[in-house]
C-alpha cells in the first residue's frame, strides 16, 4: 500500500506548474528543519510538498525529519526543546500543542504568516480558534478534518444494505453493523478513546468536560453522556460487531478495513491516502449517525515555529507556503487533509468525485456541527488515561461503565488540576 511519490508529483506539477511563480526566498541558504509524524503514505505527502516549495523557491532548503509514531514525535520534540535544539518547524495536532505553548516554546504564527501576506479571514474559523492560545494564533492550521464513517461499498451491497443516508441514526448504524458481521468480517471499527466517543456524547445532548476553556473534570457521568457511551460499549460487548481486543492486536482496524474485513470504520481524513492505494477496495464516507443532534469532532494539525529559531524568516515563508493555496492543493490532492483554506476545500483538488471517497463533501458538510476537546497542557496524558479505562470497558468482563467512570475521575481529575495550577 506504499504510495509512489512519482505519480503524485506528476499530478502536482501539472496543476501547479502553470501558476507557480518561482522566486527568491528571503531565507536563502538557511536550512529549515521540519519534523512530522505519520505512516509512509502520510509522510510522502510532505516530501512532495517540500519538493514543490524548493522548486518554487530556489535556494530554499527544507530538511524533513520523519517520526513514524505520534508518541515518539511528541517525546522527540520535548527532548529537543529541553536540549535547546528543536526543529525549526513541526506539525502537531491541536490536542497536543498546549504542552509546548505553555512553556513558551512556540513563536506565535499569526504575525509570521500575516507578514507573508496571508489573510486569515480566508480560512475556516474552527481550526484557527483551536490553535489560538492567550489571544494569539500560535500555529497555522493546515486542515479541518472531522470524524466520519468509512464504509465498504462491496460489503454493504452483499449484505443487501443501502449506503448510509445523510441523516441516518445510531440505531440504523447498529442494525447495519449487525447485518455486516458475518464470518471473519466485523460490522464496525471504533477505537476506545475520548475522540471517538465525544461526538456521540454531544449528539445525545451531553458534554465531555465541565468547561471547554478551563475544564476541571470529565462530565461523562450525566444521563445523556452515559447513554451515549453505554450505546457504544453495547456494540462491542452485547452486539459483538466490533473486532475483539485479540483481533485488533493481530490486525489493526485500518488494516482490517483495507483488507475488506470491516464493514464500517470511524476515522478522520488521514486514512484516505492509505485506502486509495488498495485498488480492489470499493469505499466511501458518510456522516456520523445521530443519537439526537448532528455532531462531529475537529481533527486539525498545524505548523508550529519554534521560538528562538535562527531561521525565523525562512521558517515563516515555508509555513505560509504550506498553508497557502499551492501548499494546501498539494496535500488535498494526496487525500491527506481537508483544507483549512476555504478556496482549496471547495475546489476540485479536494472534491474530485473521480477519486475516492466519492462524497468528500461530507467532510465540509460536517463543519457546521463541529465541536472540539479542550486545549490543555496535560490533555495528552488525560487522553491516555481515558483510553486505558475505556479499553477495559470495551473488552474486560465484569468491568462496567460505573467502574470506568469511577476510575476516570480518580485518575484524570488530578491531571486536570495539574494543568489548571500550572
Amino acid at each position: 500500500m506504499k504510495r509512489s511519490g512519482a505519480a503524485l508529483w506528476a499530478l502536482v506539477s501539472l496543476l501547479l506548474g502553470a501558476c507557480s511563480d518561482a522566486g527568491t526566498s528571503q531565507g536563502d541558504g538557511a536550512e529549515v528543519v521540519f519534523q512530522v509524524s505519520g505512516e509512509a503514505e502520510e509522510v510522502a505527502v510532505y516530501r512532495t510538498l517540500i519538493s514543490a516549495y524548493e522548486k518554487d523557491n530556489p535556494g530554499a532548503d527544507i530538511k524533513l525529519v520523519e517520526v513514524a509514531d505520534k508518541d515518539d514525535h511528541l517525546q522527540k520534540l520535548a527532548t529537543a526543546f529541553s536540549a535547546g535544539d528543536p526543529p525549526d518547524v513541526f506539525l502537531i495536532n491541536f490536542r497536543e500543542y498546549a504542552q509546548f505553548v505553555t512553556r513558551g516554546a512556540i513563536e506565535p504564527a499569526g504575525p509570521l504568516v500575516e507578514g507573508q501576506g496571508t489573510d486569515l479571514t480566508d480560512y475556516y474559523e474552527q481550526p484557527l480558534e483551536a490553535f489560538t492560545f492567550d489571544g494569539e494564533l500560535q500555529c497555522m492550521p493546515q486542515n479541518i478534518s472531522s470524524l466520519v464513517v468509512y464504509y465498504n461499498k462491496t460489503l454493504f451491497r452483499e449484505a443487501g444494505l443501502e449506503p448510509p443516508a445523510p441523516d441516518w441514526t445510531f440505531e440504523e448504524m447498529r442494525a447495519a453493523a449487525i447485518d455486516l458481521t458475518q464470518g471473519d468480517v466485523r460490522g464496525l471499527g471504533i477505537e476506545p478513546n475520548v475522540i471517538r466517543l465525544a461526538p456521540f456524547v454531544w449528539s445525545a445532548g451531553g458534554e465531555v468536560v465541565d468547561d471547554l476553556v478551563a475544564p476541571t473534570r470529565f462530565t461523562l457521568d450525566t444521563p445523556d453522556a452515559r447513554r451515549a457511551v453505554q450505546s457504544i460499549i453495547d456494540l462491542v460487548r452485547e452486539d459483538q460487531v466490533v473486532p475483539t481486543e485479540e483481533e485488533v492486536a493481530a490486525q489493526d482496524l485500518e488494516t482490517r478495513f483495507a483488507a475488506g474485513k470491516l464493514g464500517m470504520f470511524l476515522s478522520s481524513r488521514r486514512d484516505t491516502p492509505v485506502f486509495r492505494e488498495v485498488t480492489d477496495l470499493k469505499w466511501d464516507v458518510a456522516q456520523l449517525p445521530l443519537i439526537g443532534e448532528p455532531a462531529t469532532i475537529l481533527h486539525s494539525d498545524a505548523y508550529c515555529v519554534s521560538r528562538g529559531t535562527p531561521n525565523l524568516e525562512a521558517a515563516a515563508e515555508f509555513v505560509a507556503y504550506a498553508t497557502g493555496s499551492q501548499g494546501q492543493t498539494i496535500t488535498a490532492l494526496a487525500g491527506r487533509t481537508v483544507p483549512s483554506l476555504r478556496e482549496v476545500a471547495q475546489s476540485g483538488a479536494f472534491l474530485d468525485p473521480l477519486r475516492p471517497p466519492r462524497h468528500s463533501e461530507v467532510f465540509l458538510e460536517s463543519i457546521e456541527h463541529m465541536q472540539r476537546t479542550p486545549v490543555l497542557a496535560t490533555w495528552t496524558e488525560i487522553e491516555d488515561v481515558a483510553e486505558e479505562i475505556f479499553t477495559r470497558a470495551f473488552y474486560e468482563d465484569g468491568y462496567t461503565l460505573d467502574d470506568a467512570l469511577r476510575d476516570l475521575a480518580e485518575q484524570a481529575d488530578p491531571l486536570f488540576e495539574e494543568a489548571n495550577s500550572g
